[in-house]
């Protein structure tokens, strides 16, 4: 399929980020197979000039593969996926992961089809009247935009520390309430501009202590390690130094913790080794030795388990293309935790930025209804968390809706993690640190 010509000024805008940051530009082909005519839509159109529109206006896609009967203008949704644009102010980097994952979904789209026993098992959706239209306006406003991000950039590098994160808690007594919007009385735990922490999970012993696990990472080595720290219930006060209890040569993070016939376990994220890794509990809650490791030669993160008594699920953001892992989600299923998993037949049961990566523990809320915490990436990486509940799980099935959605509080720009035990809930929150300040106070409402 022959590549349409852009507009003048977006042809400019390619030629300027060539050259500024030596981007290629990337051909949009969707290899059509020849036994069945699937089509893509972006946004609802068939142009692609609907993709480039919403690019330049920094929205994020959505993209669809359909087959179209070859006898009438009737489509059905074969794939679809809200792709996760992590370089909105880039247009060729943002092309070029929309491209990929227009193949990935082209490809999954012809499997489906081909296991279908008819086009028509499939829902029907139709396609805009009338093709997206490209205007000059539009790519002038996104070059502006970046010339202005880029230059205002420089001084806030500078005087700020940008995506500085930082863990907070509060007791509440309906921990488990998803319902609302409550967003006040987080107490922030201390911390330093020398790095962040994120990413927490609570653990509560047998004897009714606390423990804190999170991803500690240094500026300096960029590179995750899981740090923990106790919390004493009676005096409600953290001990106040955290201890790495878990280094590699690669990035830690998200330390997820369960239980098995007596022992703890740790999965924490080891998406930069291509793998996920399964550690045990020598001496809980500092000494960890590798146990097991699960898969390998993949990109997965945030790996959570949840048992529901009988089978053990494992709940995982992977990429097929090499891009983001920010917005598909695929789950797999085992007798036990160190055993075979087997792949969900609909994998990925999520491909959407604003739901579908985890966001910590699954849980039974007041309603007793299962809820799974999803991170929203769509405005940027964990902006926002989503409450999910799961409404089917089988080894066939899956399907879940959305029950609330939590914001940051006021002046926080992200939100990506929430655990509770007991009465207590434990968030990250990301916020804009001053670098001349070298340490936050001890402690601070949210």
């Amino acid at each position: 399929m022959a590549q349409p010509a852009y507009p003048s000024v977006l042809e400019w805008w390619t030629r300027v980020e060539k050259r500024l940051y030596g981007d290629s530009d990337e051909t949009p082909r969707t290899r059509l197979p020849a036994r069945a005519p699937i089509v893509v839509l972006y946004d609802g159109s068939e142009n692609i000039e609907a993709l480039w529109k919403a690019l330049l206006q920094c929205r994020t896609p959505h993209i669809q593969a359909v087959w179209k009967s070859p006898e009438s203008d009737e489509m059905r949704l074969l794939a679809e996926s809200y792709v996760a644009i992590p370089e909105k102010l880039f247009f060729l980097k943002s092309l070029q992961t929309s491209l990929r994952r227009v193949a990935v979904l082209v490809e999954r789209a012809q499997k489906r089809l081909e296991s279908a026993t008819s086009p028509r098992d499939f829902p029907l959706v139709k396609a805009k009247a009338q093709p997206a239209r490209l205007s000059a306006f539009t790519s002038t406003c996104f070059a502006l935009r970046h010339l202005g991000r880029k230059v205002l950039n420089q001084p806030l590098k500078l005087l700020v520390q940008r995506g500085h994160w930082v863990l907070a808690y509060r007791r509440a007594g309906a921990e488990n309430s998803v319902d609302g919007d409550e967003s006040r009385n987080w107490v922030t735990l201390p911390g330093m501009t020398s790095q962040f922490h994120a990413d927490p999970f609570l653990w509560r012993g047998k004897n009714g202590d606390y423990h804190l696990f999170f991803e500690s990472l240094p500026y300096e080595t960029n590179r995750g390690t899981i740090s923990h720290i106790a919390f004493d219930p009676v005096k409600q006060t953290w001990q106040e130094t955290p201890r790495v209890v878990l280094d590699k040569s690669y990035h830690l993070s998200y330390p997820f913790l369960f239980e098995h016939e007596g022992e703890v376990f740790m999965i924490p994220e080891t998406c930069g080794n291509r793998t996920i890794e399964m550690y045990r509990a020598a001496s809980f809650p500092t000494d960890w030795v590798l146990h097991k490791v699960i898969m390998r030669d993949v990109v997965a993160a945030d790996t959570t388990l949840h048992h529901d008594g009988k089978t053990w699920w494992m709940f995982t953001s992977m990429t097929e293309d090499g891009g983001s892992n920010w917005d598909e989600l695929s789950i797999f299923y085992s007798d036990s935790p160190f055993g075979e998993w087997t792949a969900h037949p609909m994998n990925p049961v999520v491909s959407d930025c604003r739901l579908a990566r985890m966001a910590g523990n699954l849980f039974k809320d007041g309603q007793n209804r299962l809820i799974r915490p999803a991170q929203n990436c769509e405005r940027e990486y964990g902006a926002a968390l989503t409450f999910r509940e799961i409404t089917e799980l089988t080894t066939t099935t899956y399907a879940e809706r959305t029950v609330s959605i939590r914001t940051p509080p006021r002046g926080h720009q992200g939100l990506h993690t929430w655990n509770a035990v007991g009465e207590i809930t434990v968030i990250d929150l990301k916020t804009q640190l001053r670098k001349w300040n070298p340490w936050r106070g001890p402690m601070r409402r949210a």
